[in-house]
Order: structure tokens, then sequence, then C-alpha cells
């Protein structure tokens, strides 16, 4: 599912996901979610709205809702990562709807580089939080996750008068049809052709809708998809490889390998044997 909705987020207001062990990649996905990616051990890339941002241990981004990205962090071993509802920050910021979040490391302002700071070290004690679990530990962390959210509404947003939402609305809402319709269909072969029709489009308007807002071609993105189910199979299974990439809906073994390696920056063999 690219479209990620968080049903448990709204009961909260903040989710708070701890990954380890490295191979985590997402193509290209949104939700209504503000997110915080914080790299604790190693490194990575975020592509968003089409550029790309390293990552380096230490380092955090923040995205705003409905922002395309997509996550390579294979060579992560440790990624804290938080969503904030917007929803539920309603109760503490009335207009919260009107502020635009985004934050970089190499994009900081020299005056924002303190208030960086500050949320790292808050960020550093989330992870033993995690692992000793003392009791009401989940207390503590959305603690920190909300004095977290204070200092990125201060210092890493923006506020815009006239939001305009229905026609983004509109584009995602089929755009989220569109990529339900993948993850239904992957292990199959899926021509450009097969979806727009399904949609009721032409094949031209259907290639540029989706290679517009998506900021990938509809046949890389299907095999992005394939990738990231091939990597948990292999992972997860004692399958020959080639009999997972098949089953997954790759039958173009050459260029497998190639996105596989770009992706993950191994073979699919260098994982098996991990």
């Amino acid at each position: 599912m690219i479209y990620e909705p968080l049903f448990k987020l709204e009961r909260t207001g903040v989710q708070i996901h701890y990954y380890t062990g490295k191979g985590k990649y997402n193509p290209v996905h949104w939700h209504s979610a503000i997110e915080l990616i914080y790299v604790l051990n190693g490194n990575g890339s975020i592509m968003i709205d089409g550029k790309e941002y390293l990552v380096v241990a230490g380092d955090f981004v923040v995205l705003d809702s409905n922002q395309m990205h997509e996550v390579k962090a294979a060579n992560a071993s440790m990624t804290v990562v938080i969503h904030f509802s917007r929803n539920s920050m309603k109760n503490y910021v009335s207009d919260i709807e009107k502020y635009r979040f985004f934050c970089t490391r190499e994009k900081l302002k020299k005056e924002q580089l303190e208030a960086y700071l500050k949320i790292c070290e808050m960020l550093k004690g989330l992870p033993p939080m995690y692992v000793m679990h003392p009791i009401g530990y989940r207390l503590k962390s959305q603690a920190i996750a909300m004095e977290v959210f204070f200092e990125l509404l201060n210092h890493f947003a923006t506020r815009e008068e006239h939001v305009q939402t229905s026609e983004r609305n509109t584009i995602l809402e089929r755009l989220g049809e569109v990529t339900e319709y993948i993850e239904l269909h992957y292990k199959e072969q899926i021509s450009l052709e097969e979806i727009a029709s399904h949609f009721y489009l032409s094949r031209e308007y259907f290639s540029r809708f989706f290679k517009q807002n998506m900021g990938v071609n509809f046949l890389r993105y299907v095999n992005q998809v394939r990738l990231m189910h091939i990597y948990r199979d292999i992972c997860n299974t004692q399958k020959g490889i080639l009999e997972i990439a098949e089953e997954n809906g790759f039958t173009n073994y050459k260029l497998f390998n190639r996105m596989f390696h770009e992706i993950y920056g191994c073979s699919p063999r260098d994982v098996r044997k991990k």
C-alpha cells in the first residue's frame, strides 16, 4: 500500500516507528500526516518532489502532508519515523492547516541551526526508551515527540494565508486509486494500455498524468513496487531468487538485477547471504 492511511495515528495524534536492519525502501508515496525521518545509524536518501536529499547518521528530514517522497534507506541500520496528525494538532494550533513544514540539513538557514541541533538531541532520547521499555515509556516518547513538533512549528514551518487544496486533493484521490490497483495487480503483467483503460483514460493522458504527479513513469513505479516485495520475500522465505522475482511479476532478469542493485546497493544474492 503506497498511500499510507495511518489509521492508528488519529487515536493519539503522534505515531512513532522504529526500523532496525538494512533494506528499508519505499517507492513514491504520500500520506496526510506530517512526517519526520531520523537516521540513527548508516545513511540513505529521500526523494522529495523529484529532488534527492542525502541523509547521514544524526540527520533528520521533515516532510509536509501529502508531499510525494521516495525513501531509500538500504544502508541505514536504525531509523526512527514520527508521524504527526494535522487533525489532532488542531487541538493545540487551531489554524495548523495554514502551516507548511519542511526541513533538511542541506537546506538549513543559519538561524535554524540551533533549533535543528536541539531537535537532534531530543530524538536521540527515543531509541533508548524503546530498547529499555521503562514503565510509561510510551508516555515519555509521546512527550518528546510533542516537544519536537513545537520546535518544528516555530522554526521549520511557514504560514500561508491562502491554502488551496481542492484540486490537489482530487489528484491525490485519483492517484490513490491507481496505486491501490497496482498494489493489487503488481504480480501480473500490467500494461500502460490496460491500466489507462481501466480508469477510462487514454494511454497518453494517463502516462503524462502519472509521471507529472508521481515524478516517475508508470512502468518504473510498478517495478519499484515489485522490488519492495521481492526484497521482503528474499529475507523471509527460502525460495530461489528467480522464482521470487517471477512470482512478483518481474520477468526481465537483467533489468531486475540492475534496479535491485540501484535501490539496495547490492545484489539479491548478497541479501540472501546476509
